[in-house]
């Protein structure tokens, strides 16, 4: 019986076995090194306040999936101050909470905008004793000294979207002329390692990319960069195509098997979320595995006009007849607990748990996904109810393999001795 056989499936014929964790937690500390700060899985997980300050994107990404980047409205006050006091009165809502400024480049509103954003977030917080964090998803390109300033005041988390070396990056991330955006990036990241201002990151990674797994390590490494998470470029919203559909798996194995080996010898300097947010399974006996993006209200996002949804922040660019576009009431006519009772949602729900149900009896990797992600099913499959998708195959079942042969090498080791 293979390891994942033995400790990742839960459906009706799945066999869990104690010894084979009890075995891998006792070499656990031998491969440390490609763990994240952060791996304490349980005490990181929030709900997710996905905020749309604005659509605007400074960049034009070849592969991103937001369909109205170049409109540049702004939230308005009385509707950001809508929903946080929804939000912190909601029954939905459990605490503690992130509110996470994303789906458009957070920065490119004025700071005077997030000093009015805070102050009422920070008022409304202290009036109802909440426990909440802020944080960035951004290009970086528009960081300056009093951007720094204000993450540091505001104690704003921070991750930065980076596609590793000059002549990965600009392939896919330009500018509106068409020009990489490498350098720029790199000058906002200088001047957060500057400032002692922590963050992590994010690389698209592209069928191109498979080819570099040295030099992206290199690149990553060389400029202190040590927090580093890998999307692949995936069919959704207004992406159409992903260069996925097509790649050798062998190919995707040795990429990420190189950057394992670099992981575990980089002694702390390179730690890849894909590896760190899969070791709980090994270790501990998971039966309903957590996965934010496939259970109601873990995540809520606003787009910048406080019409909302739930489940991934992907679903709220969408188009979809059959579902409302996913738009799931407006905080300022609905409230928030009216989603309960929204028809699209409770269509949606019925549809992602079949869906999740699915994986669970269908997938031996279920403690380590538990069912996958919405979008990704409905963008791929053309349904929620579905089961395996690229993400899944590649983000997840190709990664579980790798680990559980490391581990198995591990275990061989200690046993030779």
């Amino acid at each position: 019986m293979s390891l994942i056989s033995a400790i990742g499936h839960n459906g009706a014929n799945g066999h869990r076995d104690s010894k084979s964790r009890f075995m891998i937690s006792a070499t656990f500390q031998s491969s440390r090194n490609f763990l994240s700060k952060k791996s304490s899985l349980m005490a990181s997980f929030r709900t997710l306040i996905v905020m749309q300050p604005t659509p605007f994107c400074n960049i034009d990404c070849g592969y991103c999936y937001l369909p109205n980047r170049s409109s540049n409205h702004k939230m308005e006050m009385d509707v950001l101050g809508k929903i946080v006091m929804e939000v912190f009165s909601s029954k939905l809502v459990s605490p503690p909470i992130d509110f996470l400024w994303h789906l458009g480049e957070p920065l490119a509103v004025p700071i005077s905008f997030y000093e009015q954003a805070f102050s009422i977030i920070h008022q409304i917080g202290q009036d109802r004793g909440a426990e909440y964090s802020l944080s960035f998803q951004t290009n970086a390109m528009l960081i300056n000294q009093n951007w720094i300033e204000l993450i540091k005041n505001n104690k704003i988390n921070i991750g930065v979207s980076i596609d590793g070396p000059d002549f990965i990056h600009d392939r896919k991330r330009v500018d509106r002329k068409s020009n990489g955006t490498h350098a720029q990036v790199m000058k906002g990241v200088k001047m957060l390692q500057d400032a002692n201002i922590p963050f992590s990151t994010i690389m698209v990674v592209t069928k191109n990319s498979l080819d570099y797994p040295d030099e992206i390590c290199d690149f990553f490494i060389k400029n202190g960069i040590d927090e580093i998470g890998f999307n692949i470029d995936e069919v959704e919203g207004s992406n159409h195509s992903t260069s996925f559909d097509n790649v050798d798996s062998i190919k995707f194995r040795h990429f990420i098997q190189r950057m394992l080996k670099r992981s575990v010898e980089s002694n702390g300097q390179f730690r890849v979320r894909e590896f760190w947010l899969n070791i709980r399974p090994f270790t501990t006996d998971v039966t309903e595995p957590f996965n934010t993006t496939n259970a109601p209200f873990r995540i809520f996002n606003f787009d910048c006009h406080g019409n909302y949804s739930t489940y991934c922040p992907e679903l709220l660019a969408a188009k979809s007849e059959e579902y409302n576009n996913f738009n799931l009431g407006n905080i300022v006519k609905d409230g928030l607990d009216a989603i309960e009772r929204n028809p699209t949602f409770l269509r949606m729900k019925d549809e992602i748990d079949k869906g999740v149900e699915n994986c669970k009896n269908s997938c031996e990797y279920w403690s380590f996904c538990g069912g996958g992600a919405p979008s990704n099913k409905f963008f791929e499959n053309g349904s929620f109810s579905t089961t395996e998708t690229l993400a899944c195959k590649y983000q997840k079942k190709e990664v579980v393999d790798l680990l559980a042969s490391h581990f198995e090498q591990q275990l061989s080791v200690q046993y030779s001795k």
